[in-house]
């Protein structure tokens, strides 16, 4: 990327809260990713903490739709995860150092993957300041059908919104005053394979439910924080701990 298309990815960040990379992976690398998906799906999953893979039946194997922190139990997601082109993306796009905090498995199952309810990604990473971005990378087609992302361009520009909590599992809060404008406002997302979306802690988003019955909706999500943000640990384990909870008390996990 040359610093003219850096700094014109820069500018559209920073007007609209979200940017498309199309093809940041080639058919190679994500054909290389799925299959690693795989080899820790097999392999891993069945010995990981109950708190980092959800199920949408816990009951049904194939009915994983998420799991946490893989850049931290292999080899293979730790090298795409840090010093990395997605962490280099990063520091970029926040003009901050970035520092790698979670590669997540993200799916949606063909006929019952939920909608994702309408929120913030900085209301769960409690930062001050809210410094962070989130990368979608889809491993499959996206569209419509199997529940594409939706942005509200500039929302990121407007503060936190208050959140209440909901009932989808990986997604506990949802914000509690969203408006018809707002929803009116949504840029629909469609991806291909290997194409990245970057957004904004604060930028809002959502996505539909699957209604495809034969096609899955398989994607990995990178989490940097700037190095200037600061947690709040006390806040978050506490958040965590009565998610936990309340999550093995539904049978979800």
């Amino acid at each position: 990327m040359t610093d003219v298309e850096s700094q014109e990815l820069l500018a559209r960040f920073e007007t609209d809260g979200f940017v498309r990379l199309p093809g940041f992976l080639s058919a190679q690398q994500v054909a290389e990713a799925k299959d690693n998906l795989d080899r820790f799906i097999a392999e891993r999953v069945p010995d990981l903490p109950q708190q980092h893979v959800f199920y949408e039946d816990k009951s049904r194997p194939e009915t994983l739709k998420q799991l946490q922190n893989l850049h931290t139990y292999d080899p293979y997601f730790g090298q795409l995860t840090v010093g990395s082109r997605f962490e280099e993306l990063a520091t970029l796009l926040m003009l901050d150092r970035a520092v790698a905090q979670n590669l997540q498995y993200f799916n949606k199952p063909a006929g019952v993957g939920k909608p994702t309810p309408v929120h913030q990604d900085g209301f769960y990473f409690m930062l001050t300041p809210c410094v962070a971005v989130t990368m979608w990378l889809a491993l499959e087609k996206v569209n419509e059908e199997n529940g594409c992302v939706r942005y509200v361009p500039g929302s990121h520009r407007q503060g936190m919104r208050p959140h209440d909590r909901t009932d989808t599992l990986g997604f506990s809060q949802g914000i509690s005053d969203y408006r018809e404008t707002e929803r009116t406002a949504e840029v629909m997302m469609p991806a291909e394979p290997g194409d990245l979306l970057v957004h904004h802690a604060l930028t809002i988003h959502r996505a539909d439910g699957n209604h495809s019955t034969t096609r899955s909706r398989r994607a990995m999500g990178f989490v940097y924080f700037g190095q200037s943000a600061r947690i709040d640990d006390e806040r978050r384990a506490a958040y965590q701990e009565k998610l936990t909870r309340e999550m093995k008390a539904a049978g979800k996990i």
